[in-house]
């Protein structure tokens, strides 16, 4: 979720963005485990004119449900994989996304909010936004020209919001309409790059299993798996200190091998 932040409120151009803040709660849903839900604050939303202009609220669940796959596309190596990550597959999964946009949305009802962002609206890293979020000079045009805008009258940049920036999506409507929410959280849920457990560790009577606990492809000699992908489950947290340690594991089983 994100929203116009006021000029006042805005960082100065020669800081970069960064994640000044950060949230991680529990959803409560039921069977669920503490700590599965984050989210941060990002003042500014991208490099250019128009990003620094946005703020924006970025949310994710951390113990994630809904199961993908990986398979091949035929013998040959050189080949990439089909990836199917199956976002929001699981109910329980769906449910925490769009409670998740509920909050988001609540924290703009906040006097102090208001006084420093307005016109909040539903937002994704949609292609078109990773398109935009390209550094080079006809990205800086484009936006630069929309972000002069925004900063005109209110009437006018709320349409520009829903019309041009939103893709048509108005936060109020979503929240009114629960099948509308799930259609949006649907279309708009993307992963946060810390893909795992698709070389799964596990004992030798588990058949989804595809490493042994010392990272041992089962059937395949002098082949070990070291990375995130031999999490038994989705973890609660960033992959990169976890992988460091199971590397740290694996090494000390290699050397002691």
């Amino acid at each position: 979720v994100s929203a116009y932040i006021r000029p006042q409120a805005r960082l100065p151009d020669a800081m970069r963005r960064h994640l000044f803040v950060a949230l991680r709660y529990s959803s409560g849903i039921a069977g669920g485990v503490p700590g599965d839900m984050f989210c941060n604050a990002v003042a500014k939303s991208a490099w250019h004119p128009l990003g620094v202009r946005l703020g924006s609220f970025l949310l994710w669940i951390n113990k994630s449900y809904s199961r993908g796959q990986v398979t091949l596309n035929g013998a040959d190596w050189r080949a990439e994989p089909y990836v199917e990550f199956n976002l929001a597959s699981d109910p329980r999964d769906l449910e925490r996304l769009k409670q998740g946009v509920r909050f988001l949305a609540e924290l703009f009802d906040a006097p102090s909010m208001k006084a420093i962002a307005v016109d909040p609206f539903p937002s994704s890293y949609s292609e078109r936004v990773r398109d935009v979020g390209v550094v080079n000079a006809r990205n800086y045009l484009r936006t630069g020209a929309l972000a002069k805008l925004m900063d005109g009258p209110g009437w006018l940049r709320r349409y520009l919001i829903r019309r041009v920036v939103a893709g048509g999506d108005r936060l109020q409507a979503l929240l009114a309409d629960d099948q509308a929410l799930e259609d949006y959280v649907r279309r708009s849920v993307h992963g946060v790059w810390h893909a795992s457990c698709t070389c799964r560790m596990g004992r030798a009577d588990d058949p989804t299993a595809v490493t042994d606990p010392g990272g041992r492809v089962r059937g395949v000699a002098g082949l070990r798996v070291v990375d995130a992908s031999v999490m038994p489950s989705t973890p609660r947290a960033n992959t990169n200190v976890p992988t460091l340690m199971v590397a740290e594991k694996m090494a000390d089983a290699i050397l002691a091998g």
